[in-house]
């Protein structure tokens, strides 16, 4: 009994371990704020893939009015009626592509990634 119970833990382990290496969440990889996209189906439920020149390689994100829609560290810039993108320091918080360039957000400016 103690053998079945430590495969059945090993296996869930290593099954964790696996559905975890997918890009999720919020980032440059990220399926609800931040990956690249080529349409909707790409980004996780609630996120929409935003194709504008503006995102070369399209980007996820989430529909906003205020920074508390934002998930994790995106944030709420008024572009396009209001979109969780990526914020950013430096071009280099951004995807190969994006510029970190400040943007207008409901309280003011951010540095975001975009074009």
């Amino acid at each position: 009994m103690l053998r079945v119970s430590f495969v059945l833990a090993l296996s869930l382990s290593v099954f964790a371990l696996v559905a975890g290496c997918g890009p999720t969440g919020v980032g440059r990889d990220g399926n609800v704020v931040g990956g690249p996209c080529s349409g909707s189906g790409n980004c996780a439920g609630g996120s929409t893939c935003l194709t504008s020149t503006m995102y070369p390689g399209g980007t996820c994100s989430v529909s906003c009015t205020s920074q508390s829609d934002c998930p994790g560290s995106s944030i709420c810039v008024t572009e396009g009626g209001g979109q969780c993108v990526l914020r950013c320091a430096s071009a280099s918080d951004c995807r190969a592509g994006y510029a970190c360039t400040e943007r207008s957000t409901p309280t003011g400016h951010a540095f975001v990634c975009v074009l």
